[in-house]
């Protein structure tokens, strides 16, 4: 859409920030009749291209322009020049920190912890082709005709084992088992450590995933203290002894939302007290190539308590749904019996291209450009939100913001997403109290396609930090 008053040579000749030279810009229209009563203006994403600007700039002269009432917002519609009658004359406007600029699509999401785009589909498809191009033509030993053996076959085991292996980790790769994603993995460590009615103690803020998992499978799930490191020691020896619970869930690396990587010394510790209280531990460990210095897994200290897991899913590409699965030794024909009791054995088509990926390099590959790429993005991040408080690593998919004293984390998400931008919200990850989470967002920095993408949505995220809470007819 093209509406003449917004010239970029004459929005860039006014003096005063860019936002109010754009209100200005269109209250002279107004009010010399360029522009009639029912106009759309138009989405923030396309006046902020046109004139080489910020979509939060572009969003902040709207909510001036709606404070002088002479736009308004309508959900699900867009920006609209107001009917001028007596009633909106006496009004003055909404004000701005009442007005919601909706825009016609979503410019931005940063809600899922998605790998960024870094050349998966090129080196993906290149993979692909090779190995339809390696299949043997004799019928029943190709992927397409036949079942793959439970846990998979043995080549892919293999590359699994070269795979996770970190330091003196190093599994075989018959004590592995090829999944159906990280998620498979947990749920099949949840029904193979626990019963019904048991309790799954997990850090006080975790992956919603898990314990939605657990709740489905009728087990409970109690929440253990958290400090910068992860899951605090002396809290889960309490928590194991009032809750009389079986096993503890943990992410050690990257943890998922804070970003916290668990010390080597703290790692031996959860590895003590679960041996000691007779604890299963189910170790996810999906971000772990992400971090060149990360720790041994706790694995490595309690092999025959702790049932690791890790994928390709934030490393390589979340749509091959592959993971690796390493139930302690005694306990990996169980593991074997429950994957196979509900037919979730992987994709052998996938297992394999996982498999041809990790044996190529390919695998690192992609791997190392996307540490990179989130180097880069967290760089962009800390540009955009200079002195506000954020918990991450710089290799992480996300980021821990803290909103200020004003916000609550879903009346935020809900102001972002009103201009276009999908958040998740503290509260999300809660185990157990959400007030304690109840100031913080989750940025996934890996989510959106672009570099531009996501500086639109982090100029949306600085904007409403900013300009503080805003109230709306979305709630009542």
């Amino acid at each position: 859409m093209t509406i003449s008053f917004f010239a970029p040579a004459d929005i860039a000749a006014r003096p005063g920030p860019r936002y109010k030279a754009i209100a200005d810009a269109l209250s002279e229209a107004v009010k010399m009749g360029r522009v009639t009563p029912g106009t759309k203006l138009p989405p923030l994403r396309d006046l902020a291209y046109r004139l080489g600007v910020t979509v939060g700039t572009v969003s902040r002269a709207y909510a001036l322009a709606a404070q002088r009432g002479e736009v308004t917002g309508e959900v699900g519609r867009g920006t609209y020049v107001r009917k001028r009658n007596a009633r909106n004359d006496a009004a003055g406007g909404v004000g701005a920190a009442t007005f919601h600029t909706v825009p016609d699509e979503t410019q931005a999401a940063m809600k899922a912890a998605l790998p960024a785009p870094v050349g998966q589909k090129e080196i993906l498809g290149v993979a692909m082709r090779r190995l339809l191009d390696a299949l043997p033509d004799m019928p029943g030993r190709s992927p397409f005709n036949s079942y793959p053996p439970v846990g998979g076959a043995p080549h892919q085991r293999a590359m699994a084992a070269k795979w996770v292996a970190h330091g003196d980790f190093a599994p075989d790769a018959d004590e592995l088992m090829i999944c159906s994603g990280t998620q498979q993995a947990i749920l099949t460590a949840v029904l193979g450590t626990t019963e019904s009615g048991d309790t799954i103690l997990t850090e006080a803020l975790t992956y919603t995933a898990m314990a939605n998992q657990a709740a489905s499978v009728g087990r409970r799930v109690a929440p253990v203290d958290i400090d910068e490191e992860g899951l605090v020691p002396q809290s889960l020896d309490r928590a194991a002894r009032e809750t009389g619970a079986r096993t503890v869930f943990v992410v050690p690396t990257l943890h998922n939302p804070t970003s916290a990587v668990m010390s080597e010394r703290r790692r031996r510790d959860i590895a003590d007290i679960a041996e000691t209280r007779g604890l299963a531990v189910i170790e996810d460990d999906i971000y772990g190539k992400l971090v060149d210095d990360r720790p041994p897994p706790i694995a490595r200290f309690y092999p025959e308590g702790t049932w690791y897991a890790t994928s390709l899913a934030k490393t390589v590409a979340c749509g091959l749904r592959v993971g690796f699965l390493k139930p302690p030794v005694a306990h990996i024909e169980r593991a074997r019996a429950i994957q196979y009791g509900f037919g979730q054995t992987v994709p052998p088509l996938m297992a394999d291209l996982a498999a041809m990926l990790i044996e190529s390099g390919d695998a690192d590959t992609l791997t190392m450009r996307q540490i990179a790429e989130m180097r880069a993005r967290h760089t962009m991040l800390h540009e955009a939100l200079p002195g506000h408080d954020i918990a991450t690593r710089d290799t992480a998919p996300y980021a821990w913001l803290a909103l200020p004293d004003a916000w609550r984390a879903h009346a935020f998400v809900e102001a972002a997403r009103t201009r276009g931008l999908a958040l998740a919200a503290g509260e999300d990850f809660m185990v157990g109290r959400t007030d304690r989470a109840s100031r913080h967002v989750r940025l996934a920095l890996g989510q959106p396609l672009t570099r531009q993408e996501l500086a639109i949505g982090l100029g949306i995220i600085a904007e409403l930090l900013a300009a503080g809470p805003i109230s709306s007819s979305l709630v009542a």
